[in-house]
């Protein structure tokens, strides 16, 4: 019989009872240089495929892979274009606006 950590199955329910970002979604993120940014949420199924796609073979999360797939799919320019690696090299703020999609995408706070 398989044992079940107390603690796990309490943060599975908390997680459970959070309000799902539904397909399409939209937020605005403003960094603290006053960049701004609008985040769309892809889907569960497409966030799910982001996520399982960004793992190597051994199962670690690759950052590169889910970053690529979080500015193909997720972060977008308040004009609507899309951002890129050179885009953050050029105005910072990488570190800061890929957390805040992230927590975004998979609901994680």
């Amino acid at each position: 019989m398989k044992k079940r950590h107390i603690t796990n199955h309490l943060k599975r329910k908390e997680w459970e009872r959070k309000a799902m970002a539904k397909k399409g979604e939209q937020k605005t993120f403003e960094t603290k240089k006053g960049d701004k940014y609008i985040f769309q949420h892809p889907g569960l199924r497409e966030a799910v495929r982001m996520r399982d796609n960004a793992k190597n073979e051994h199962g670690v999360q690759q950052g590169e892979k889910l970053y690529d797939s979080m500015m193909e799919h997720v972060i977008f320019k308040e004009d609507g274009s899309k951002v890129n690696f050179e885009h953050f090299e050029e105005v910072g703020g990488f570190s800061e606006v890929m957390s805040e999609a992230v927590k975004f995408t998979f609901q994680e706070s």
